[in-house]
């Protein structure tokens, strides 16, 4: 199995493409530590790898305060003894409105910012010292079409906080390839994950508009969980070990330039 006596991190991963992320790595033979706020679909989600035959533990965290990121990295480290592989896949628009730049309130800016890109930062450096270590790692990081192209369904922090995302990522590889450390990202585009998204897809589309959208799509189609998992593992595979400070776009050649 390509993650056989690997340990990764998978924060988000109670739900939606977290979940799906680290169902896929157990099942490859990794031991996994899921992050989320959401105690009870963090249970759920960690029983179901475990009852699948995978190695799980799930531990309560909000990646926008530094003590918790800490915890969450020590337990890791304490349970599994290395960190091979961190997805930071928390974020989200945390349901502010999409307004006007103008009209925009200053504690929607801070807190869709701090989640996205603040959790990003504060799980990749408490990884960092465990990775240097072994001169090994693969930080994955979840961008966005977004941040190519803007947000047509979501408020301009989350396509902002999206943006420097890829940014980072282009940074910090350059930083820590001399330690043998890939760091790149995901774009995806428009994934029907979970129902928030749906919701969005439908409620804040006619049906009409989603069919110009589609129409967008060189493939004519929204993209699958599964297609967005398949690249997030290759870039924590071996397979990738010659590949960083790439963001990968997942998006059926809607931003192809």
């Amino acid at each position: 199995m390509r993650f056989g006596g690997k340990a990764a991190i998978v924060t988000g991963g109670a739900k939606g493409l977290g979940r799906a992320f680290a169902r896929a790595l157990a099942a490859e033979g990794c031991a996994v530590l899921i992050a989320d706020i959401d105690e009870v679909e963090l249970e759920k989600t960690s029983d179901e790898i475990v009852k699948g035959g995978g190695r799980c533990i799930c531990q309560k965290t909000d990646v926008t305060l530094k003590k918790d990121v800490t915890d969450m990295v020590d337990r890791a480290v304490r349970e599994f003894g290395t960190i091979d592989i961190l997805i930071n896949d928390a974020g989200g628009s945390m349901g502010v409105p999409r307004a006007p730049v103008d009209e925009i309130i200053e504690e929607d800016w801070d807190k869709v910012v701090a989640l996205n890109f603040k959790g990003t930062f504060l799980c990749t450096q408490a990884v960092v010292p465990y990775m240097k270590k072994q001169r090994r790692g693969k930080i994955v990081n979840l961008s966005s079409i977004t941040a190519r192209i803007g947000g047509e369904l979501t408020p301009v922090q989350y396509t902002s906080s999206k943006g420097a995302i890829s940014t980072f990522t282009r940074h910090v590889a350059q930083e820590l390839g001399p330690y043998g450390i890939n760091v790149n990202a995901v774009a995806p585009g428009i994934i029907l994950s979970g129902p928030r998204l749906e919701k969005m897809w439908y409620e804040r589309k006619t049906e009409e508009e989603r069919k110009a959208y589609l129409e967008r799509i060189p493939l004519r189609r929204l993209g699958e969980i599964s297609e967005v998992t398949n690249a997030v593992l290759f870039l924590c595979s071996e397979e990738s070990n010659y590949i960083s400070g790439v963001t990968l776009d997942v998006n059926g050649g809607l931003f192809s330039i």
